[in-house]
C-alpha cells in the first residue's frame, strides 16, 4: 500500500463557459446533414460544370485547328489538280491546232487552189497593225499564190516566203 498512498485522486477541471441545456435532437441533425449535403453538392456541381465547360473548349479548340489544318491540306491538293487542268487546255489547244493543220494540208493537196482562200481568212484574223508577217510555203504553194492574188499597189501586211521544206499544203 504504500504505492497507494502516493497516489493522487484526479479530479475534473473546472471548465468556464455556456452550460448546453439540451442536447441536438435527431431532427436537428436532419437538417444540418441536409444542409451540408445540398452546399457540397451544390459546389461539386460548379465545380464539374466549369471542368466540363473548360475540356469542351479545350476540345473546340482542337476541332477549330484540325478543320483549319485540313483546309490547308486540301487546298494544297487542289492547286496540282488546276495546274493539270491549265496544262490540260493547252495540250488540247496544241491538238485541236495540229489537227486543223492536217485537215488543211489534205484538203490544198486534193484541191491546191484553196491554199489562196486560207491564206486569205488567216490574214484576215490579223490585226489591222500588223505589219512584216510572213507566210511561210512550199514553192509549188507559192507559185500558184503568186499567178491567182494579184499584186497591190500599196504595202501589204504580209509578204510571201518560199520554203522547201515544208510540204505542199503545209
Amino acid at each position: 500500500m504504500s504505492e497507494a498512498a502516493g497516489a493522487a485522486i484526479w479530479e475534473l477541471p473546472p471548465i468556464d463557459g455556456p452550460l448546453l441545456t439540451r442536447r441536438r435532437g435527431d431532427a436537428d441533425l436532419d437538417v444540418i446533414e441536409r444542409e451540408a449535403w445540398n452546399k457540397g453538392y451544390a459546389e461539386g456541381h460548379e465545380a464539374g460544370l466549369a471542368a466540363a465547360r473548360q475540356a469542351q473548349q479545350s476540345a473546340q479548340t482542337e476541332v477549330d485547328r484540325r478543320v483549319q489544318q485540313l483546309g490547308s491540306i486540301l487546298d494544297f491538293l487542289a492547286r496540282p489538280i488546276a495546274h493539270v487542268d491549265d496544262q490540260v487546255q493547252r495540250q488540247l489547244a496544241l491538238l485541236a491546232g495540229a489537227i486543223a493543220r492536217q485537215v488543211v494540208r489534205r484538203e490544198i493537196r486534193l484541191q491546191p487552189d484553196d491554199v489562196i482562200g486560207v491564206i486569205r481568212d488567216t490574214v484576215g484574223l490579223l490585226p489591222v497593225t500588223a505589219r512584216e508577217v510572213r507566210v511561210h510555203l512550199n514553192p509549188e504553194d507559192a507559185t500558184l499564190v503568186r499567178s491567182r492574188l494579184a499584186e497591190v499597189a500599196s504595202e501589204r501586211a504580209w509578204s510571201m516566203t518560199e520554203d522547201p521544206i515544208l510540204p505542199r499544203g503545209g
